[in-house]
């Protein structure tokens, strides 16, 4: 039995760490136990470092389910950078050529990275049924039961292949996940009590101040944006709900504030995302205007502010996506502005991704032809067929995540219209209510970033560009890309 000091031993040596964080070492000594596990950790707790102190420790391969191609790929460098060699992230940006080798030589690998679509191809479940399992991760777990019914069907099928694999022992990770959502999780993985170890630990980000702003129309949300991000100390990070408006902002603020801001969404292609990312995460980009597909696993500290300019899909997402704020545990804000009818966007979303009762019931009559259905709904119920769902089924199964989905959304337009109580409402959902709640909190009203510390400088603005304008002359006259 692997032992505390034998854990920090090999914590410092592999990973340059002295100490675990809250729940570490708890969770690795369950796993070592041979215990199922899932750890509910709050963003930056340090979720990643448990399944790597799993490869450093036994053998076998550690299989990491994750959702996003870049979030892959930073996990890969992180471990090539503590010195493990032997990690592969298995995507699309792999030649055929490539795939076949690794597959062909799995018991190499001690850590791979691998999507739920990919995981359930035939070639790749028999390639993984050869050799030794250390470990099966479901990474951004949460995304099981919020992606999986209409979004990301595959994930799914995931407790399908964990049988197909003999079981190996699971680790599921999440930071946002209300009790409900871990029964759902967890259920169709039928995992015995004797052999489930659950770790929780709260959602509250006691360092994050909360803010709702109501604003009457469209013109003074984009004022107010401005002006918040010419006032607020950076860099910062906001949210849009469509790629156009993602896109159109950014170029819009660049150009009203003088700061480097940089658009990300999912339209953007691999190479671009990657440096956008990168740049990012170097301090060279200021704001970054994005949809959802940005920041799931970006372990950048300093994010000084989260700006939501439209709701997000549900709470769950919102507190996934302001979490990325002040992970080095420094005052952060999480901003949202909301004009009344802000939520007919997010229906719209819903409505686009779920086929209506109506376009259903042409589907059905019709042999299963509507050219009215969109790719992403077409390849949802063709998900559901190959399940053997009836043709009734599949409509009662969407039915009842469309309600649910409206639900979330109310919820979430709720909180917009708090004028008080923000934070005691999100622990409230997460049945996560300590004795006392901080109200480190406000909701409308006069209110400046100075007031908790964030305000932005202009002389530390004008020192900074001069800074990055010799930089990039010096990256010039020696050619460093």
């Amino acid at each position: 039995m692997t032992q505390k000091n034998d854990l920090r031993r090999i914590l410092n040596a592999r990973f340059g760490f002295d100490q675990f964080k809250t729940g570490q070492a708890e969770i690795l000594e369950a796993l070592i136990a041979g215990k199922n596990t899932l750890a509910v950790l709050p963003t930056g707790g340090g979720k990643s470092l448990i399944y790597q102190m799993m490869g450093a420790i036994r053998p076998g391969l550690v299989i990491i389910v994750s959702p996003l191609l870049s979030l892959m790929q930073d996990q890969v460098v992180r471990l090539n950078y503590a010195g493990e060699q032997q990690v592969i992230a298995f995507n699309s940006n792999l030649s055929h050529a490539e795939r076949h080798y690794v597959l062909s030589n799995l018991a190499r690998y001690h850590y791979l990275f691998i999507s739920p679509e990919m995981l359930g191809e035939a070639t790749v479940l028999r390639a993984l049924q050869k050799v030794m399992i250390n470990l099966l991760v479901v990474d951004e777990a949460h995304t099981i039961v919020s992606w999986g019914p209409d979004f990301r069907p595959e994930y799914l099928n995931l407790p399908k292949i964990h049988q197909s694999l003999k079981q190996p022992q699971l680790l599921l990770l999440t930071a946002t996940a209300t009790v409900e959502m871990q029964k759902e999780m967890l259920q169709p993985f039928h995992l015995s009590k004797a052999t489930l170890f659950h770790y929780q630990q709260s959602v509250n980000r006691e360092n994050i101040y909360l803010r709702t702003e109501h604003v009457p129309d469209e013109a003074a949300k984009q004022a107010r944006l401005l002006a918040l991000v010419k006032a607020l100390q950076g860099p910062g990070i906001i949210y849009f709900s469509s790629r156009r408006m993602a896109t159109k902002m950014a170029h819009w603020l660049a150009q009203m504030t003088g700061l480097t801001v940089m658009s990300y969404h999912a339209g953007l292609d691999q190479h671009d995302r990657y440096r956008i990312q990168h740049q990012f995460m170097q301090g060279q980009v200021d704001v970054i205007t994005a949809t959802s597909a940005f920041g799931m696993g970006i372990d950048k500290g300093d994010i000084r502010y989260v700006i939501h300019y439209h709701l997000s899909t549900d709470l769950t997402a919102y507190l996934q996506e302001f979490g990325r704020a002040g992970r080095d545990g420094k005052v952060a804000v999480a901003i949202l502005l909301y004009a009344t009818g802000d939520e007919s966007l997010a229906y719209a979303m819903l409505a686009a991704t779920i086929p209506s009762t109506q376009v259903l019931s042409h589907w059905i009559n019709h042999q299963h032809t509507n050219e009215m259905l969109s790719q992403q709904q077409h390849e949802l119920l063709a998900f559901y067929q190959k399940q053997g769902q009836s043709d009734q089924q599949i409509a009662t199964i969407l039915e009842q995540r469309r309600q649910s989905r409206q639900a979330d959304i109310n919820e979430m337009a709720t909180y917009a219209q708090l004028s008080t109580g923000l934070r005691r409402f999100i622990l409230t959902h997460y049945e996560d209510v300590p004795g006392e709640v901080l109200q480190f909190e406000s909701s409308d009203g006069d209110w400046q970033p100075a007031m908790i510390g964030l305000a932005q400088t202009e002389v530390k603005h004008q020192i900074d560009k001069k800074n990055r304008g010799w930089q990039l002359q010096m990256n010039q006259l020696f050619n460093i890309k």
